[in-house]
């Protein structure tokens, strides 16, 4: 029998059009309950079933206390990859905070909170809509203000909808990646930097950053 007969053509097969890389950011649990708030129009539902995960999702615009589908204290995990703006609805630092707070609400004593948000500082300015805009001290404030603990943090390039990397801040990851992403298209002398420790600087300049923080006991 010609096996090849039952191979799907690239062409045909639908690539996700949203990365589920930031999984891996995530501790592990048995059987995790986990809530995703995304974009109405996604594919992280397809994405975990593939993985064999289930998963719940809520849209940011259906992000409102009264409206929540859930209990209190029900997800291991929640996520929201790109960000926490409820598309504007509220816009600015106290809708972030009110989002923040209703979803520690949810989560169980020693689950996990990931979410993602745009830097203030970067360069580029092309930042994700949905996305809060920020930078890590300020988020560290919030989360540490509203008993979230143990914040970490990671950067993400080009961008996250489909990022090629996600790496810990440190000067050795993000000297790794601009090397083998961007040999081709940064000067030499920038390239240079990075096995300086002005790399340590760089990395306050990144586009796009996602915070994992634990909900205390």
């Amino acid at each position: 029998m010609d096996s090849r007969k039952f191979v799907t053509p690239l062409n045909e097969i639908s690539l996700p059009t949203h990365s589920v890389d930031w999984r891996f950011l995530l501790p592990t649990y048995e059987k995790p309950n986990i809530l995703v708030i995304c974009y109405e129009q996604n594919d992280y539902d397809r994405s975990f079933q593939e993985l064999e995960i289930p998963i719940k999702t809520i849209s940011f615009d259906k992000l409102e206390e009264t409206k929540l589908p859930f209990e209190l204290e029900s997800f291991d995990i929640v996520a929201a990859p790109l960000g926490l703006n409820r598309n504007n609805t509220q816009g600015g630092r106290s809708g972030f905070i009110e989002s923040l707070k209703l979803i520690r609400r949810l989560i169980l004593p020693g689950g996990t909170f990931l979410f993602g948000f745009s830097n203030r500082w970067d360069i580029r300015q092309r930042r994700l809509k949905s996305s809060h805009v920020s930078t890590i001290r300020e988020i560290s404030r919030h989360l540490l203000k509203l008993r979230y603990e143990a914040p970490i943090y990671y950067g993400a390039i080009p961008e996250p909808l489909t990022p090629e990397y996600i790496f810990p801040l440190d000067a050795q990851s993000l000297g790794f990646v601009l090397n083998h992403r961007y040999q081709h298209k940064l000067p030499g002398y920038f390239l240079k930097l990075t096995k300086t420790p002005a790399v340590n600087v760089m990395l306050n300049f990144l586009p796009f950053y996602y915070a994992v923080a634990e909900v205390g006991r």
